[in-house]
C-alpha cells in the first residue's frame, strides 16, 4: 500500500530530525538538539496573466482590503452601507465572478500560529456583495440574474476549498449563503431557469476540491505549528504562545518550561505529538470517505501534556468534515429539487422515486443511501437523515438542520 500524504509528510520530518540529532548528538550540547519540522513558507506572488482563476481571486482581494478597508471588520449594513460597499468593490466582483468560469488551482501557502490568512477579509467581503446580488434579485423576481450570480457565488466558494481550513470553511459559508439565498424562490421559477440553476451548481460541486485536499494543506499548518512551539522553547520565548492562547494554555506552557533543559524529554514530546497529529489527519481522511454514520466516534479526551494546545495545533480538520457534510448535502439537495421541480411542471406529476437521477446527486453524505423521497402529483418532500442517521419524517427545526436536515426552503 502507497503512504498516505500524513505519512509521507511527516516521514519526512521524522528523517530531517533523525539526521540532525545523530549529526549534532555527538559533537554538540544537548541542548542544540533540535529538529526542523518545518521550513519557513515562502509566499506566492499572483500572475497578473496567469488563466488561474485562483490568481484573479487573490490580486481582487488584495484589492478589495485597499479600497474597503472600512468595511472589513464589519457584520451588518444598512442599505446605504451596502450600496457604497457595493459601488467600491464592484469591479473587483466583477473581476471574480469572470474568474469562476475558468479552472482554479489554489496556491495554497502554509501559515504560523497567530498570523493572519491571506485574502480572507477580501474574500469575505466579495462573498458578501455576490449573496447580496442574489438577494435583490430574487426580490426583483428577476430570477435570471439570481442565477448567475448563485452559480458564480457557489463556485466562488467551492474553490477556496482547494486551500486550509480557514480558506475552506469560508468558501462554503459563501456557498452556503447563497444557496440560502436562491433555496425559497425555487417553486417561482421556469423550466428553462432551473434547468439552468441544477446544471450550473451540478458544474460548481463537480470542480469542488475533495475535502481531501483542504485537510492535507492542514496538516502542513500543524506542522508550521509545532515548529513554532519549539521555536518559542528553544529561544525562551515560549509566554508568545501563552499570550495566543490565553489561560487556557498555561498548564500546557508550564509543563513545557519545565522539560525546555531535558533533551530526552524534549524530543519524546515533540515526537509524541507530531504522533498523534499525525493519526488524528489519518483518521480524518478514513472519515472524509465515509458516512457520518459509518464513523467511529473520536475519543474526546486526550490525556498528555499537550492536551490544552492539541485543538490549536491538529484540531481543525474534524470540524471540516460536518461542515463539508452539511454544504455538500444541502447542495445535492439544491439540484434535485430544481429538477424534480422542472420534471413536476413538464409531466404535471412529480417523479415517483429518484431512480432516474444521477446517482452520485441522490447519496445522502449522513447515511450513505439515497436521500429519503416521498411524492405524488401535488408535492413532494426530499430531504437528509441529518446527524442522527434515523428517518424522522422529514421534520426540522428553524434552521433546516435537525433532526433532519433539509433545504433551506419552505417546500
Amino acid at each position: 500500500m502507497a503512504p498516505s500524504r500524513q505519512q509521507t509528510t511527516l516521514g519526512i520530518a521524522s528523517a530531517i530530525a533523525f539526521a540532525l540529532m545523530s549529526v549534532l548528538g555527538c559533537h554538540s550540547g544537548d541542548s542544540e538538539v533540535y529538529p526542523t519540522w518545518a521550513t519557513e513558507p515562502r509566499a506566492y506572488v499572483p500572475n497578473s496573466n496567469s488563466l488561474n482563476a485562483f490568481d484573479t481571486y487573490a490580486m481582487a482581494a488584495e484589492e478589495v482590503e485597499v479600497k474597503a478597508a472600512a468595511s472589513l471588520g464589519r457584520v451588518s449594513f444598512f442599505p446605504g452601507q451596502k450600496h457604497e460597499v457595493e459601488a467600491e468593490i464592484k469591479d473587483y466582483v466583477r473581476m471574480v465572478v469572470t474568474a469562476t468560469r475558468r479552472t482554479c488551482e489554489f496556491k495554497f501557502v502554509p501559515h504560523k500560529p497567530f498570523q493572519p490568512v491571506k485574502y480572507q477579509s477580501g474574500w469575505r467581503l466579495i462573498g458578501r456583495v455576490i449573496l447580496w446580488n442574489v438577494e435583490d434579485a430574487c426580490q426583483a423576481a428577476d430570477y435570471d440574474t439570481a442565477i448567475s450570480s448563485a452559480i458564480a457565488g457557489t463556485r466562488f466558494g467551492f474553490d477556496l476549498t482547494g486551500g486550509g481550513a480557514t480558506d475552506a470553511s469560508l468558501g462554503m459559508a459563501i456557498a452556503d449563503d447563497v444557496r440560502k439565498a436562491i433555496a425559497p424562490s425555487l417553486i417561482k421559477m421556469s423550466p428553462t431557469q432551473l434547468d439552468r440553476l441544477a446544471k450550473g451548481m451540478k458544474a460548481a460541486l463537480d470542480a469542488k476540491p475533495a475535502i481531501t485536499v483542504a485537510i492535507g494543506h492542514e496538516q502542513e499548518n500543524m506542522l508550521q505549528a509545532i515548529q513554532n512551539l519549539q521555536d518559542c522553547m528553544k529561544s525562551g520565548h515560549l509566554k508568545q504562545i501563552q499570550d495566543g492562547l490565553g489561560a487556557d494554555s498555561n498548564e500546557a506552557i508550564r509543563y513545557l518550561e519545565g522539560i525546555a533543559g531535558n533533551t530526552h524529554k524534549r524530543t519524546s514530546y515533540f515526537d509524541t505529538l507530531s504522533k498523534a497529529a499525525e493519526n488524528e489527519f489519518a483518521l480524518v481522511e478514513q472519515d472524509s470517505e465515509l458516512p457520518v454514520t459509518s464513523r467511529q466516534k473520536p475519543n474526546g479526551k486526550i490525556d498528555a501534556p499537550w492536551k490544552k494546545l492539541a485543538k490549536h495545533i491538529y484540531g481543525a480538520a474534524r470540524p471540516l468534515l460536518d461542515i463539508n457534510d452539511a454544504t455538500v448535502a444541502r447542495t445535492r439537495l439544491l439540484i434535485l429539487y430544481a429538477e424534480i421541480d422542472r420534471l413536476g411542471i413538464r409531466n404535471k406529476a412529480y417523479p415517483a422515486n429518484l431512480e432516474g437521477f444521477t446517482p452520485a446527486l441522490t447519496i445522502d453524505p449522513y447515511s450513505g443511501s439515497p436521500f429519503l423521497y416521498h411524492a405524488d402529483q401535488a408535492e413532494f418532500s426530499l430531504y437528509s437523515v441529518g446527524k442522527n442517521g434515523r428517518d424522522d419524517g422529514g421534520d426540522t427545526d428553524s434552521s433546516f438542520t435537525m433532526p433532519d436536515l433539509r433545504l433551506e426552503c419552505t417546500q
